[in-house]
Parts: C-alpha cells; sequence; structure tokens
C-alpha cells in the first residue's frame, strides 16, 4: 500500500487514491469516506485531502468567501482545527459551516462521532437541523449502466477539471519575477556582487515560497526554471566573493532545477560555471573536463562559445598548447557561425552572456599562459577597442582592467616594460578598481615578475613594483 518507507496516507497514496476514485465516478464523500476508513484521517482532514488542498489553500479559500480582507484564517488556524480533540482548537459551527463551503458538504460531515458530543449542547441542536450529508452513491451492478451513471461520470471529470484549473501562482508574478531576474543578470555584470547579493538572494527565497504553492505544470517548469536561474547567479557572486564551496553548492542546486525541466540551455551554462568554479578552486583539469561536458547540451551559439573559452584558459594553465589553441579556434568558428539567439544566453543576457569583448579577454589570458605573449597581446587589444565602443550599460564590470592585467603579462614576456607600465597605469592608477576579482593575485604575480630576472636590476622596473604594492587592493588595512 504505497511505496517502502513512505507514511500510510502520504501525498503520493492520496492523490493516486483520490485520482482513481474520480475517474470511476465516485463522489466527494465517497473519496472522503475511503480515505478516512483507510488512513484514519479525521473527516476534517479527509474532506480536505478530498479535493487535493493545502492548509494554506484552504485558508485562502476561506477568506474569499467571507470577503474581509483582514479575514483572520490561516494554514496554521486550519491545522489546529484539524488536530483537535487530541490538541489544537474546537472548530466552531461556524467554522464548520464555513469549511463546509470550501468542501461542497454540510457541516455534520466535518465531524467524527467520536467528536460530535465533544460540541456544546447549541451547537449539537443547530447541527441537527442541517440536512445530513449525502451517503454515497452505490455502484452500478456488474454489466449495468445507466443514464445516471454516465452523467455522474462526467460531473466528476467536470469537478476534476475545475480543481485542475486553480492556481496559487497568478502570470503577472512569474512576469514580475522574469523581470527581475533579468535585471538582476544584467547588473551582475556592472557591479560588485556584494552590491547585489541580497537581491539575489530575495529574489531566489520568493520563488522558493511559490514553488511550494499549488501551480499548472507550466507554471511549475517556470518557477523551477527561475530557481535555477538565481541560485546560478548566486553561485557566480560567490565565487566572484572567494566562497568556492559556496558557490559550487548553489551551483549544484540549480543544475537540479535545470535537470528537473530538462533545460539544455541552463545545464550548458552551469557546466561553464562549475568548470570557474573548479579553476579558481585550483582544480584546471577538472575545470576542462567540466566545460568540454557542457558542450554536450549546447553545439553552436553564444553558449557554446562560452565553454569553449572557459576550456582554453584550464588547458592553458595545465600547459597543453595544442589542446588550448583546439578549443580557442573552436570557439571563433562558432561565433562566426550564423544561429538562432538563445533565450538564456543571448535574450536575457548580463551574467548568461558571453560577448566577443569577453571572448577576447579570455583569449588573451589563455595565450599568455602558454607562451604566446604576441598572440596575447593582440587579443587584448582587440578587447580593450570592443569595451571602448560598448555602450556603458553593456560593459563588464572589471573587464577592462582584467584585459589590461593580461597585456602587461604580454608586454612583459616580450621585454616591452614601458608599454607594460602605460597598459598597467590604468589599472594602478586609480582605487576605483580595487574590487576587480582576483586583482590582489594577478598584481601581485606582476611584482613577482618584475622582481626577477631580466627586470630584477631594472630602476623602471622596481618604480613600477612599488607602484603596484601601493594600490589599495595590495596596500592592506
Amino acid at each position: 500500500m504505497g511505496t517502502s518507507g513512505a507514511k500510510p496516507g502520504s501525498k503520493p497514496e492520496r492523490e493516486r487514491l483520490r485520482h482513481q476514485l474520480l475517474a470511476a465516478g465516485s463522489s466527494p464523500a465517497r473519496i472522503a469516506a475511503e480515505m478516512a476508513g483507510r488512513w484514519q484521517f479525521n473527516p476534517r482532514q479527509a474532506w480536505r485531502y478530498t479535493h487535493g488542498l493545502s492548509q494554506t489553500a484552504v485558508a485562502a479559500r476561506c477568506n474569499d468567501l467571507l470577503g474581509d480582507p483582514r479575514a483572520p484564517m490561516t494554514g496554521k488556524r486550519i491545522s489546529e482545527y484539524e488536530a483537535w480533540p487530541q490538541r489544537g482548537i474546537r472548530p466552531t459551527i461556524h467554522v464548520l459551516a464555513l469549511l463546509a463551503r470550501v468542501y461542497g458538504t454540510v457541516p455534520r460531515a466535518l465531524l467524527g462521532e467520536d467528536e460530535l458530543p465533544l460540541l456544546p449542547e447549541p451547537e449539537r441542536l443547530v447541527l441537527d437541523q442541517l440536512a445530513p450529508a449525502a451517503e454515497p452513491a452505490a455502484a452500478p451492478a456488474p454489466g449495468t449502466l445507466d443514464a445516471a451513471a454516465v452523467r455522474a461520470a462526467a460531473h466528476a471529470s467536470g469537478a476534476h477539471a475545475e480543481h485542475a484549473e486553480i492556481t496559487e501562482v497568478g502570470a503577472i508574478t512569474l512576469e514580475q519575477l522574469d523581470h527581475d531576474v533579468v535585471q538582476l543578470a544584467r547588473s551582475s555584470i556592472l557591479v560588485q556582487p556584494a552590491e547585489i547579493f541580497g537581491e539575489l538572494v530575495r529574489v531566489r527565497d520568493r520563488v522558493f515560497q511559490l514553488l511550494q504553492r499549488r501551480a499548472h505544470p507550466a507554471q511549475q517548469s517556470h518557477l523551477y526554471l527561475l530557481a535555477g536561474q538565481t541560485c546560478g547567479l548566486l553561485a557566480g557572486a560567490s565565487m566572484e566573493l572567494g566562497c568556492y564551496g559556496a558557490a559550487a553548492e548553489q551551483s549544484r542546486a540549480a543544475w537540479v532545477y535545470a535537470e528537473i525541466i530538462g533545460h539544455n540551455g541552463l545545464k550548458a551554462w552551469l557546466r561553464g560555471t562549475q568548470a570557474l568554479i573548479a579553476f579558481w578552486s585550483g582544480n584546471p583539469r577538472e575545470a576542462a573536463h567540466l566545460a568540454k561536458a557542457g558542450r554536450e547540451y549546447l553545439r553552436h551559439g553564444t553558449g557554446f562559445v562560452r565553454l569553449c573559452n572557459i576550456e582554453s584558459r584550464a588547458w592553458a594553465y595545465l600547459g597543453d598548447v595544442r589542446e588550448t589553441h583546439a578549443v580557442i579556434s573552436m570557439g571563433h568558428r562558432a561565433r562566426e557561425q550564423a544561429t538562432e539567439p538563445d533565450e538564456l544566453h543571448d535574450l536575457v543576457g548580463g551574467e548568461f552572456g558571453f560577448d566577443e569583448a569577453r571572448q577576447s579577454f579570455c583569449n588573451a589570458g589563455a595565450w599568455v599562459q602558454v607562451g604566446k605573449p604576441v598572440l596575447a597581446i593582440e587579443a587584448a587589444e582587440r578587447a580593450l577597442r570592443l569595451y571602448a565602443t560598448d555602450a556603458e550599460r553593456n560593459r563588464r564590470y572589471g573587464g577592462e582592467a582584467s584585459t589590461r592585467l593580461e597585456m602587461t603579462d604580454g608586454y612583459l614576456a616580450v621585454r616591452e616594460l614601458d608599454a607594460a607600465d602605460a597598459a598597467l597605469d590604468p589599472v594602478i592608477g586609480t582605487p576605483a578598481t580595487a574590487g576587480v576579482a582576483h586583482l590582489s593575485t594577478r598584481l601581485t604575480d606582476i611584482c613577482t615578475t618584475l622582481d626577477t630576472a631580466p627586470y630584477r636590476n631594472s630602476r623602471e622596473a622596481r618604480e613600477l613594483a612599488e607602484r603596484i604594492r601601493a594600490h589599495p587592493a595590495l596596500a592592506g588595512p
């Protein structure tokens, strides 16, 4: 009777029985009686389960019937009425009448035989004056069928459809959440993560609350997509803040929602994000494999380009020139190929997007890592040209500064100290860049280069290193 280990009368068992009896043309009273008899529910529980309602939903319907915006009914109060007489609160005759209207029955049907004597005498007298609950209709004899049975089956279908039509999630609510997520995704590339982290949590929690309500399947899928997007954005923000364990946990939660609804675009983006988390956590080989795995879900378009470039950074760190070159080339071919816009990567964009400037920046970092400084400088110059032409609202926070760091490494590798100084000056010349992700690590690496041959004995190199160490990102409190 149900799945192994499940509590008797669990929701899956109740729903299975309810649908079976509705399909057979059983009345609500018959279903309630079956649930009460099979699982020892009291009548108030049995009638609620008959309609597949949560306690919160019943409270909302009671308040709608009362027509009072200050109506006091809550899901907790419904729970207390159902827990009586062992604990909780005794429902008054007025409460029973209200619940009876919600369930389509009479107040007397909501009390068990052992509960009736516990009511005050006046209330029992009122119940006696009300019509008794209808007895369940007898099933037709085998092999016989009359018009009444056909009509009853139609009525049951209509009642079930009416119930299925009910939703506690409005179209305007979903539209607002879509708007919120798009704005957050686009804001994520413009500001430091700490500035919007709280708003990301607020929107995610709102989605979680709605997922607990009754919704149509399409609405449920929509909410799961929003949950996956918000958890994904929180994963990215957590990573930028250096909390890699939290970022990984957020990404795994987002993956669950993407898996539930089979959203390949979101799954591809999440694999890329997980690859970035692995990379910055010091696991480049895992990062390469995760990014490559993401290409199973997208074969072209912006999302595919993003995965290729994340993978190239990982292979470059591992020193694999062949694989680095291969995936960089693959990314450029994908960028040049005309495809339909992807809803997540192109239409929502922002943190979910991956523009050509970002691609060029990644190319620069990969080429530096594998000892191709000339290619790195060319890629960085291309990225800076693109950043200069982008509208301000589309610029990635720290994108230009990060690109200049890669360009500086390239110039130092070809021993052009003056060019390296000029490339780095806009970064270290202002404290506004202090919040750029990984800035302190990258500046420290550049100082290390300046402290070693061939720059160790250069006065200009020492002066540049001193200017770098004076930057707030390295200067300390």
